[in-house]
């Protein structure tokens, strides 16, 4: 069995990135059309990190790493991917509706 990438104690702190679904408070600007570049780069952001860590997690579980290593980065990982990829498209069409209810709104 190879040595662990992280220790226990350690692999113990990657549930805080569970915490990026607090970032949900970010659909206030969504609702009004702001911000949109911020908000999809951090949903993008995001994403990419819940995609990475299943892969290491996969990574990890292939070459023999201990339990508390791939554990958590699985976990983690399509708990991020899973809300944030889910909610990408929504976002985005929501800005969409945003931009066209502003065009409407200048043409009257």
């Amino acid at each position: 069995m190879n040595e662990g990438w992280f220790s226990a104690e350690f692999s113990r702190n990657l549930v805080w990135f569970s915490l990026l679904s607090v970032l949900s408070v970010l659909s206030v600007y969504v609702e009004r059309g702001r911000h949109r570049t911020l908000v999809l780069s951090v949903w993008t952001a995001a994403f990419v990190l819940g995609v990475a860590c299943p892969g290491a997690g996969t990574v990890g579980l292939a070459v023999g790493q201990p339990s508390y290593v791939f554990r958590p980065l699985l976990t983690v990982g399509v708990v991020v991917t899973g809300v944030f990829g889910a909610t990408f498209n929504p976002i985005r069409r929501a800005y969409q509706d945003a931009e066209l209810r502003k065009t409407i709104a200048q043409d009257i």
